[in-house]
């Protein structure tokens, strides 16, 4: 589901029992909490909330202690590979949802009869849908971003037995090698002689799924040199250039880096 009709369902959702939001910053790279400070917010966040309903409606009290557990052991369950930051909406009906998020937030409490849902816009705009293309020699790899996180990932890679484009889901292309010195020497000959006419088959295929998914921007990174020949395939209205070789990089630290160039 996209982050957008995520978002219409959230906005239309109410329960007058208590919804909990919780937006919590907890970015490890950061030197304020590199020492788990995120445990510490989270639970003063939990608890002034808590007092706040002890005095205002105390009829709801047991809803939220109960909702207030299950959020404390979701979250603390996320140290092993924490994200960025964390977004919490759960109800006391039983509705439910926890976005880990690429992206920071500001550290936010709320309890409402509905989602308080300002800082997901916020971030829905500030990190739309986008395609990070990742040019390489005989490689390329596509990885469909929205809020700052990896929604998909497509690689395209050169099949030197058939001498076509090969595709593969996420990075399972990578182990593929040619056999033989000789043999690679040859194929890399035939590719440079052609290099431009297989570049354009592929900018078509990056310009389809750029239209279908409705991509806001397109993030060409890689080699400079590369980067120049597959650009004069490309005709979109919002292309931004990395230039830079991120061989090898998880997707979701190249999302990070990408988008914060």
């Amino acid at each position: 589901m996209t982050l957008q009709k995520e978002l219409q369902l959230l906005k239309e959702q109410r329960c007058e029992e208590g919804c909990l939001t919780i937006y919590l910053n907890t970015d490890q790279s950061n030197q304020d909490q590199q020492k788990g400070e995120w445990k510490i917010r989270l639970k003063n966040g939990l608890k002034k909330l808590e007092e706040y309903i002890q005095v205002s409606d105390d009829r709801y009290l047991n809803d939220y202690r109960k909702i207030k557990k299950r959020v404390t052991n979701a979250v603390h369950d996320l140290q092993t590979e924490m994200p960025r930051s964390v977004v919490v909406i759960a109800s006391a009906d039983g509705n439910w949802v926890l976005k880990k998020l690429n992206v920071p937030v500001e550290n936010q409490f709320h309890w409402e009869n509905h989602p308080v849902l300002d800082q997901l816009y916020d971030i829905q705009e500030t990190f739309p849908r986008s395609g990070v293309v990742l040019v390489q020699k005989k490689e390329i790899t596509i990885i469909e971003t929205s809020l700052g996180e990896v929604d998909s990932e497509m690689s395209y890679q050169w099949d030197v037995e058939d001498e076509d484009w090969k595709q593969y889901e996420g990075l399972a292309s990578r182990d593929r090698t040619a056999s033989g010195a000789t043999h690679r020497d040859q194929v890399d000959q035939r590719f440079e002689a052609n290099q431009a006419r297989w570049y354009k088959q592929l900018a078509v295929i990056v310009q389809k799924q750029a239209k279908q998914q409705d991509w806001s921007k397109l993030y060409l990174v890689g080699p400079p040199e590369l980067l120049q020949e597959f650009e004069q395939h490309i005709t979109y209205k919002h292309i931004d250039r990395v230039k830079k070789n991120f061989t090898n990089v998880k997707p979701h630290e190249v999302v990070s880096e990408v988008l914060a160039s």
